[in-house]
């Protein structure tokens, strides 16, 4: 398994042997300029300063760093995330189809999905987007605002994290 940087995607280490595929981390390059950038803290602890749950996710979709909030939100531990496509992440019962999370046949009609793709691809806001996760508790509407921050996406939910929280509390152990 390769592990690549998140932000410049340089490889950080290879381990032959392993599973085949790509993870994602932070080269301390990337993270000395982001802790620079928002004034010596990490980016996690900058995102807990935040009012809201929220993520940054890149041009691909994946989860490079996400607040405690939204990970207590989703019943995972922060660094669980980091490296998950956003349905992966929100436990969106379509990622598990072939091909997973932005691949599958449904994927093209996600709000969430596009709205990153949105936000990456024109540098503009989108705020209040209504969605909703297909979780195997149901389906569940959220309301995610993005924007663009440094290359990357800062994706929040808008509002009251309840009903999400709810549905994935309910949902059988992965």
């Amino acid at each position: 398994m390769k592990v690549v940087c998140s932000y410049c995607h340089r490889l950080l280490r290879e381990s032959p042997g392993e599973a085949v595929g790509v993870s994602h981390g932070m080269c301390p390059d990337c993270d000395a300029y982001f802790a620079k950038l928002w004034g010596g803290l990490k980016l996690g602890e900058y995102l807990d300063l935040l009012p809201v749950p929220v993520m940054v996710v890149d041009g691909g979709g994946r989860v490079v760093a996400a607040s405690e909030q939204l990970a207590e939100v989703l019943h995972r531990p922060r660094a669980e995330l980091r490296g998950l496509r956003c349905g992966e992440a929100m436990a969106c019962s379509r990622s598990r189809l072939p091909g997973g999370c932005g691949k599958a046949e449904h994927c093209r009609e996600c709000t969430i999905r596009r709205t990153v793709d949105e936000v990456h691809e024109t540098g503009h806001s989108v705020a209040g987007a209504r969605a909703w996760v297909k979780t195997d508790a149901g389906r569940v509407p959220v309301t995610i605002s993005a924007r663009p921050a440094q290359g990357f996406v800062e994706v929040t939910l808008d509002d009251e994290p309840g009903p999400l929280a709810e549905a994935l509390h309910r949902q059988p152990p992965r």
